[in-house]
């Protein structure tokens, strides 16, 4: 098992009437990850175009699992889109500009897919699963 420790820091002087501090951290007990991966983004759409990327696949892990997505591009606009590829209507998770990124606890039971508005952004991902 190994040990993945998430902090996040969140600060300003001058968005509410006093000093906003927020410090969070937290640490997960892993026992496997998909890797660290990093692919190009071609598809600017949605549902079943070809050329999205798909973050992670139903029932790959058996318990919660953690999401690492990045977009590494580093226009603001050319964002990428984080959503749940479900029968129903697939539902949009997430939207990453240029440089965001995000480390959030998922359904392991969702297939998570991505596609973008620029075709050719990088996206990096890595999802920690705790099963035993």
């Amino acid at each position: 098992m190994a040990t993945v420790t998430t902090k996040l820091t969140i600060s300003s002087n001058d968005l509410v009437s006093n000093t906003l501090a927020l410090d969070s951290s937290t640490s997960v007990t892993v026992s496997h990850t998909t890797g660290l991966a990093r692919a190009p983004v071609t598809s600017t759409a949605k549902g079943s175009a070809s050329g999205q990327i798909t973050l992670y696949t139903a029932d790959d892990f058996a318990a919660t699992a953690y999401l690492y997505v990045k977009n590494t591009d580093i226009t603001s606009t050319d964002y990428i889109y984080v959503y749940a590829d479900t029968a129903a209507d697939d539902p949009g998770l997430l939207r990453l500009a240029g440089g965001q990124f995000a480390f959030l606890p998922m359904n392991a039971d969702t297939t998570l897919k991505a596609y973008t508005a620029t075709s050719g952004t990088i996206v990096e991902w890595m999802v920690f699963g705790t099963d035993q």
